[in-house]
C-alpha cells in the first residue's frame, strides 16, 4: 500500500468507554498517525501491498482499507486510539486454524481471512482498537484491568510479568490462544495514540 491510501481523509471519533485511564505522563508525539505507521509496515510491499515479512502488518493494513470509516479513524490526528496489532503471522496461525491449511504467501492469508465475510472481518478490526491513548505504562499498570473496544467488546489485560513486560490480552474466545504483546509502542507516541504488537488475531467470540 502506498502512501496515498490514507491520505485526505479524517473524522472525529468518540473514545469508547475505558474502566482506566491513560497515562498523564507528558509523551511527544511523533507527528504521525496510526495510519502514518501501518503505511509504513508496507514500504517494501507488491502492488497487491504484500511481502515476504511476516513481522510486519500488510495484511491488517490491507484490511483496515475495506472500511473507509476505519480508514478515517486511523487517519484522524485527533483522535485518542490504541491499535493492538496483529502481525501477518498472527493472521495466518488464524487462517490456518480455520482452513487447516498452511499458507506461503500473505495474499493467500488475505483471501482466507476476508472469506470470512466483511461483517465478521469488521468486527474483528475493531475489537483491536481501543478509544484511548494507553502508553506502555499504562498498558504495564493495567494487569485484570477490562478494556473496552470500539467495537462494544471487551478483553482482560493480563501482566504476567511488568518487569519484562510479558502482557497476555484475554479474548472472546476461550478455544483459541490468547495473544500476547511482542512489540510496545510501534513508532512511539503518535498524534492520536499508541501501536502495540500482538502474536495472534484477537477474537471477539469464538469462530
Amino acid at each position: 500500500m502506498k502512501r496515498s491510501l490514507f491520505g485526505g481523509i479524517a473524522v472525529a471519533i468518540c473514545a469508547a468507554v475505558l474502566p482506566i485511564s491513560s497515562s498523564t505522563v507528558a509523551v511527544h508525539a511523533s507527528g504521525k498517525t496510526i495510519a502514518d505507521v501501518l503505511v509504513a509496515s508496507t514500504a517494501k510491499a507488491d502492488a497487491n501491498g504484500f511481502d515476504r515479512n511476516w513481522g510486519d502488518y500488510n495484511i491488517a493494513t490491507k484490511a483496515v482499507l475495506l472500511f473507509p470509516d476505519l480508514v478515517a479513524a486511523a487517519s484522524d490526528p485527533s483522535a485518542s486510539l490504541t491499535l493492538f496489532a496483529p502481525s501477518d503471522q498472527a493472521f495466518r496461525l488464524l487462517a490456518t486454524r480455520l482452513t487447516h491449511k498452511s499458507y506461503s504467501r500473505e495474499g493467500d492469508v488475505f483471501a482466507a481471512v476476508a472469506s470470512l465475510g466483511l461483517p465478521t472481518v469488521k468486527a474483528i478490526l475493531e475489537y483491536h482498537l481501543v478509544g484511548a491513548k494507553l502508553d506502555p505504562a499504562t498498558v504495564l499498570k493495567s494487569d485484570l484491568v477490562q478494556l473496552t473496544t470500539l467495537s462494544g467488546s471487551s478483553f482482560t489485560v493480563d501482566v504476567i510479568n511488568k518487569r519484562t513486560a510479558f502482557i497476555q490480552l484475554v479474548d472472546g474466545d476461550p478455544k483459541a490462544r490468547n495473544p500476547f504483546v511482542n512489540r510496545i509502542s510501534i513508532g512511539g507516541a503518535l498524534e492520536n495514540g499508541f501501536i502495540h504488537g500482538i502474536d495472534r488475531v484477537l477474537l471477539p467470540t469464538p469462530l
